[in-house]
């Protein structure tokens, strides 16, 4: 078994104390072949800071997949779960998980049979342990990232076509005091504008990844109604929506169905915390 030291010399505390748990729990696993981690801890040239997550794909024998992709059980000794996303394909299965404490993970689980069948590991990434003799072979060599396609003028009809339909739809609803409609359509179009305007910082920077924002946040302040574009004031409006939609979310989901659970409580420590490095 070959081993790499954590790849976490200049991350935040709970990344590092997170890997080694990680690490340490598949390799009790004798289902588990070997584990990988990639994104910004794998990045020699990547700050790592405290909202980054942790980006891990495991490498498991093919009947243990779906242990760790449809039963959640097994994240119970890490953190309540905050919310979830999950993703599959042919080939891996991919569970999106936030944690309390604003513990983020993105876990890619990898059926060894997959292995040949022409799957690769992608630049950034380095193997934490692996049981696999050969797995340096199916890692990819470092590519270049692809530049955004061009926008042509037929999508942006495309998109304009709905938009403006769209508008019409809640301006009736407005008309006819649908304002629960009117309100989810008029979010959408703020939606729109703000998928424009992505694609436009796409144009500008030449790439799809942006790690980091600032571009285009002016948007923002006119969205949220704050004409002077103080970024700070539009930042401080977005974690307000956030913390409504979600206490709001809570209530009505335990009135539709009595067994669930509120998490809202779990994000509020978070939200608080963004807000004060705001204000200092």
């Amino acid at each position: 078994m070959s081993t790499t030291p954590i790849p976490a010399d200049n991350a935040p505390t709970w990344h590092t104390t997170a890997l080694e748990r990680l690490s340490r729990y598949f390799e009790r696993d004798p289902d588990a072949r070997a584990v990988v981690v990639s994104g910004s801890l794998a990045a020699d040239d990547v700050q790592v800071d405290e909202w980054s997550d942790i980006d891990i794909k495991v490498v498991l024998a093919d009947h243990a997949v779906d242990r760790y992709f449809i039963s959640m059980a097994w994240l119970e000794p890490f953190g309540h779960i905050i919310g979830l996303e999950k993703y599959e394909n042919p080939r891996v299965k991919t569970l999106r998980v936030c944690l309390e404490g604003y513990h983020r993970f993105d876990f890619v689980f990898v059926a060894e049979s997959v292995l040949g069948e022409g799957f690769q590991f992608r630049q950034p990434c380095k193997v934490l342990w692996t049981k696999l003799p050969d797995l340096d072979t199916y890692i990819a060599p470092q590519i270049a990232l692809p530049k955004p396609s061009p926008i042509t003028g037929e999508e942006i009809v495309r998109i304009a076509d709905a938009f403006w339909f769209k508008a019409t739809v809640a301006i009736g609803k407005v008309a006819r005091n649908d304002l629960l409609i009117a309100a989810h359509l008029a979010l959408d179009l703020a939606r729109d504008c703000l998928v424009l305007q992505m694609m436009r910082r796409d144009r500008e920077k030449g790439t799809t990844v942006h790690r980091t924002g600032g571009w285009g946040n002016e948007l923002i302040g006119d969205l949220f109604g704050n004409w002077e574009h103080n970024g700070e004031t539009s930042a401080i409006h977005v974690l307000d929506l956030i913390q409504w939609s979600g206490e709001t979310f809570d209530t009505l989901a335990a009135d539709l169905a009595p067994g669930y659970t509120p998490r809202a409580s779990y994000l509020i420590p978070t939200l608080d915390y963004a807000r004060r490095n705001l204000c200092t």
